[in-house]
């Protein structure tokens, strides 16, 4: 089984390797990472207030599937969709098999989650974009845009810049070093020498570039003034963008730090206690699946054969943008503040926990956030989430305070449960923390101990013989969750 992209794909792409990360890190540095929004009609994305032309090439799915937006129902009859269109066109001619398919089977990449991220880098360099953006989508999931604004400029060589881009341009896919490297001068219309092990070009301005190669590798980059001395391209100022639509009222807000890391404690466990609910309704109360009927004056939800304890915890409205606690819920939001290491000062500055209706616009991922206050504060406080519709309820019902034995494929689901939730709220610098704190905390908070192996892309829960591993992107996010025996037992 192959474990790369088709050689036709690699012949595309490979050229473009390096010239794109180049373009990639000047973008990065001119819309800095921050809350992702989009429109599909318009096209366009929005990063940290800045609002560019985009296109949605394509979406990746948690089971390592790659679909593309000409194939989505959600956007294929969207403007936002054109670009991948192109992408299709250029596959049939060129005999493409990964552009024309609709969902490429990404899985049998040792790390289907990066595959996907290098397939959004070749659809740069194939489209000749000028940024790429990545955004969580339904919090399950990831959505692949490239920018195409003339606003964004193209990437001037700069020294420090342009030898990590070749360095990382010819280490991406595997194939011989010379294709990105030769593209990368071509792109910047240079007429290239070579010699044993190395290829050399000036830029305009005289600056000299020596690029080292030994078979997938460049192993050095120099670059020199035309004298020898320091190189003039990297004494000029850095390029800006250009007529770029600034946004200041598109989401901005990130969830909180504090609040943040007592949800990766907490909403975990807190999917297991809604799975122990539903079991001992199912067991205890004849529920069928058809949802309970809040009793208001009871203070019970009540199901066919009885009834369960609970008050009201809030409710949101996702299109209109709001969500907020339910009136006498100030005891659990202290213990949500307490769990977070909040004095009272400290929380004034958090509308998460007011007890005012909180603007879910600002934000990226609505739902998400109005879950996890949710589910989050439900957990501190020693209760049950559950939700009927757009209302959300704390179960305090004292007969489900037992969640039952070790259930190994529900902690899969529990762990799962947990990180899709999260998936669209975490920073990219707060992701790696964030989700091992979830998995380490979910199975401490059950007895389980923790292994890892030594491996930093993968830990697990262990019980007597079994265990359940939880395997780790490079960024930090749960990309498979698996039971399974210990590992080496029975051998």
């Amino acid at each position: 089984m192959t474990v790369s992209f088709s050689d036709q794909l690699l012949a595309l792409a490979r050229p473009n390797l390096a010239w794109v990360c180049e373009q990639l890190d000047l973008f990065d540095s001119l819309v800095p990472a921050g809350v992702v929004s989009f429109d599909r009609d318009e096209p366009s994305v929005t990063r940290s207030g800045i609002t560019l032309r985009a296109h949605v090439v394509g979406t990746y799915a948690l089971d390592g599937t790659w679909m593309w937006a000409w194939a989505n129902e959600s956007y294929r009859d969207s403007a936002i969709a054109a670009r991948s269109l192109e992408l299709r066109e250029l596959g049939e001619r060129a005999g493409v098999p990964e552009l024309t398919e609709p969902m490429p089977d990404l899985n049998h990449f040792p790390d289907p989650r990066l595959a996907a991220d290098h397939l959004l880098l070749m659809c740069v360099g194939l489209l000749d974009a000028r940024g790429a953006v990545i955004c969580a989508v339904n919090e399950r999931g990831r959505l692949f845009m490239v920018v195409d604004d003339p606003a964004v400029p193209r990437a001037e060589p700069r020294a420090a810049r342009l030898a990590t881009a070749l360095r990382n341009g010819a280490a991406m896919l595997s194939g011989p070093a010379l294709k990105p490297v030769k593209g990368w001068f071509a792109r910047h219309g240079v007429e290239p020498e070579y010699g044993p092990g190395r290829v050399e070009g000036a830029l305009d301005g005289g600056d000299r570039v020596v690029v080292r190669l030994e078979g997938e590798e460049v192993t050095g980059v120099e670059v020199t003034g035309a004298d020898g001395g320091a190189p003039r391209c990297g004494a000029g100022p850095e390029q800006r963008l250009e007529g770029a639509r600034l946004s200041p009222g598109a989401p901005h807000r990130v969830f909180p730090r504090p609040l943040l890391g007592v949800a990766a404690r907490e909403i975990a466990l807190s999917v297991l206690r809604t799975r122990a609910m539903v079991r001992y309704a199912g067991e205890h109360l004849d529920f069928d699946g058809r949802p309970p009927v809040w009793d208001e004056e009871a203070g019970e939800l009540r199901f066919p054969g009885g009834g369960l304890k609970g008050r009201r915890l809030g409710s949101y409205d996702a299109e209109a943008g709001w969500f907020l606690w339910a009136p006498g819920t100030e005891d659990v939001r202290d213990r949500f503040r307490e769990a977070a290491g909040l004095g009272p000062a400290d929380a004034e500055g958090l509308p998460e926990l007011s007890g005012e209706r909180l603007d879910l616009t600002v934000y990226g991922p609505r739902e998400a956030v109005a879950v996890a206050l949710a589910r989050t504060a439900a957990n501190v406080a020693g209760h049950t989430f559950t939700s009927l519709g757009n209302d959300f309820f704390a179960v305090t019902d004292e007969r489900l305070s037992d969640t039952g034995p070790v259930d190994l494929d529900g902690a899969v689901t529990d762990l799962r449960g947990g990180a899709s939730w999260l998936h669209g709220l975490v920073e990219q610098e707060t992701r790696d923390d964030t989700m091992r704190t979830l998995a380490r905390s979910y199975f401490e908070r059950l007895g389980l101990q923790v292994w890892h192996y030594g491996q930093p892309d993968f830990l697990s829960g262990v019980t007597g013989l079994y265990e359940v591993r939880v395997y780790f992107a490079p960024d930090g996010t749960i990309t498979h969750v698996e039971p399974g025996m210990l590992m080496g037992a029975g051998r």
